[in-house]
């Protein structure tokens, strides 16, 4: 049986070993391992993983779709037009909103105030109240707010345009406000209970020259008053000055880079939380060609006293024209050309024909005014919510207070810091900021300056080559929905007022019967500085400006808005008309991308003649 069986086979031998090395072993070992499969085998890698899709939480999904479809027809992702693309500005954009309901083609509301508790805030003689708006949309980091309206005839622009409530004028904004400022019911009283908070204004200064003052109802109290003995506790304080639409409103202004501030206590300057001097600019010597690269000399006024309860302090602040802003953005500034401020050089200067077509200067072309804003309803009203512009990583990095501008020109500007080179190398303050800056944010206005009174008496200078402001300077924060480049008209500096600890402050924009308080000598002679009903020309003609007696004197346009100090209550007029235009402006542009009449622009215009027809709505051509 045995022998039945088939005979077993060895398995085949293993392969003899590499003969790489003479004292190789045949047979591997976890000592002595065959390095030859190393070489040859390779771990397996599986393929990368699919990104996965970012979602928003519950509560966030949640709060959004119980509020407004908010979401517009145009991609959310969409990258910032390029010079040359914003030199023809798209329209603004259209969203993807409900009709209008008939609550919509309502006058707004007006504000709903609330008292303090458990005592209310009154003024110092006791007959006005000061009170809490409430119910109301307060801008907030990234967001800003303004009334709006249904009009029936606005249909292509979704019928909302612009509106305000009451008070129609000029006054401390309730919606550009922090939620503890307490105001009177016409907004030119403000207080706040708690630390530093911040009001500004419902008016924009973008260029000439605007005058507005501030009293002060509480703060540092008068000498040899009892309650200067009596000192237990934070005392009350206030802060007034200028400030951008980037400035918190949780912070006394000259804070950070975007406003400029005068404190109460020891009445000094103060910007990027840094204090400083007012100053008086030296004459330039007979004989020196004046330039604006050329460093003034300056004269630094020395003042030991606050300022105090009763005081009077009016805020000057000059700007140069928007056709010199916009040379100083689009990079084709040059000092040794660009010398006067702007309001005297005439776009139409190179033709000297007045039948001439006026021919801009390349580079100063103005940009249209793009307003993306989507209505939405809140507490009985409905506000237009537009993405706010936010501060920029270099301004941040210009309020840095571990940098030092000192030397930022100079050779030692890495020692003089404190900073290591690797830091300073990469910031954007490897220069100062000057108009021709790398960085838009960081270019400054010549012929600029924030001048500042008390009492009717020039006290200094306070600042000079004030910040840009005009886009790309100013940008909305990367957001859904956020184009950048766009000039919305509401960019510049408002009149901003801090409380501080029960700080009380009255505005004056010039609007009263009895004009400002205490207006300088070269501003009491102008209507909206001063006593009205006064005719408006200079009692001196020293206060017009060169520029403008020149042009009289050659019969030009005579008197100049943009040299010649004003009211900054003037502004208000001014917007109102600027939205109105905006409004019909934005109507006319959709009213043609809807096609105009019957599919055609002007396709229903009668001929009246050759090269003349009378539009049956806001466009209209000859139809051939």
């Amino acid at each position: 049986m045995a022998d039945d069986q088939p005979a077993q086979i060895d398995p085949p031998a293993p392969p003899p070993p590499s003969l790489d090395h003479p004292h190789t072993p045949s047979i591997p070992s976890p000592l002595n391992p065959d390095t030859s499969a190393a070489k040859a085998i390779r771990p397996f890698k599986p393929p990368p993983r699919e990104q996965r899709e970012k979602r928003d939480t519950l509560k966030k999904r949640e709060s959004t779709a119980s509020g407004r479809a908010d979401t517009p027809t145009m991609s959310n992702k969409r990258k910032a037009p390029s010079a040359a693309g914003r030199a023809s500005a798209p329209s603004p954009m259209r969203y993807a909103i409900e009709p209008p309901k008939l609550a919509a083609y309502e006058a707004p509301k007006d504000t709903v105030f609330m008292s303090h508790e458990p005592l209310p805030f009154l003024t110092p003689d006791g007959e006005r109240e000061l009170r809490r708006p409430i119910d109301r949309a307060e801008n907030k980091r990234g967001y800003r707010y303004s009334h709006a309206i249904a009009d029936p005839l606005f249909p292509h622009k979704q019928h909302y345009r612009s509106t305000s409530p009451s008070p129609h004028a000029p006054h401390l904004s309730f919606e550009d406000a922090d939620k503890w400022m307490h105001f009177s019911s016409d907004g030119l009283l403000t207080t706040n209970e708690k630390g530093w908070r911040t009001a500004r204004a419902n008016v924009c200064v973008r260029e000439g020259t605007l005058y507005y003052e501030v009293r002060i109802m509480r703060g540092v109290p008068l000498e040899n008053s009892p309650a200067a003995s009596d000192i237990s506790g934070p005392q009350p304080h206030v802060r007034v000055g200028w400030a951008r639409r980037e400035a918190p409103l949780d912070a006394p202004v000259g804070f950070d880079g975007y406003s400029y501030g005068i404190t109460d206590i020891r009445f000094e300057t103060m910007h990027r939380s840094r204090s400083g001097k007012f100053f008086h600019p030296k004459p330039a010597k007979k004989g020196t060609k004046k330039s604006a690269a050329a460093k003034q000399e300056v004269q630094y006024v020395n003042l030991d006293d606050h300022v105090r309860e009763g005081d009077v302090l009016g805020l000057e602040i000059q700007l140069p024209s928007l056709s010199l802003h916009q040379k100083i953005i689009n990079g084709i500034y040059n000092p040794a050309v660009d010398i006067g401020d702007g309001f005297g050089e005439a776009p139409a200067s190179y033709p000297s024909s007045k039948s001439a077509a006026k021919i801009l200067e390349p580079g100063t072309e103005t940009y249209d005014v793009i307003r993306d804003r989507i209505p939405v309803p809140y507490k009985g009203n409905t506000y237009f919510e537009v993405m706010d512009h936010i501060p920029t990583k270099p301004m941040e990095s210009y309020a840095d207070r571990t940098i030092s501008l000192a030397g930022a020109n100079s050779s030692n500007h890495h020692a003089s810091s404190g900073l290591p080179n690797a830091i300073l190398a990469n910031s954007p303050l490897r220069t100062p900021p000057n108009p021709n800056h790398p960085e838009p944010s960081l270019r400054t206005l010549p012929h600029s300056a924030i001048r500042v009174y008390k009492n009717g008496l020039l006290i200094g200078t306070a600042f000079e080559n004030l910040l840009a402001f005009l886009p790309p300077a100013s940008s909305p924060g990367k957001t859904a929905g956020a184009r950048e480049g766009f000039d919305d008209a509401a960019v510049g500096y408002f009149p901003a007022v801090s409380c501080f600890w029960g700080g009380m402050a009255e505005v004056n924009f010039g609007e009263t019967a009895d004009g400002f308080w205490a207006p300088p000598a070269h501003l009491a002679t102008y209507p909206s500085c001063g006593s009205r009903g006064v005719k408006r020309e200079p009692a001196d003609r020293s206060l017009a400006g060169d520029a403008d007696a020149d042009a009289v004197e050659g019969g030009g346009q005579g008197w100049n808005p943009g040299r010649v100090p004003r009211a900054v209550g003037e502004r208000y007029r001014e917007q109102i008309a600027e939205d109105v235009l905006w409004d019909i402006v934005d109507e006319a542009e959709f009213f043609v991308q809807d096609g105009g009449y019957e599919g055609r622009v002007g396709a229903g215009a009668k001929v009246v003649g050759a090269g003349q027809a009378v539009a049956r709505g806001v466009v209209g051509s000859v139809e051939e």
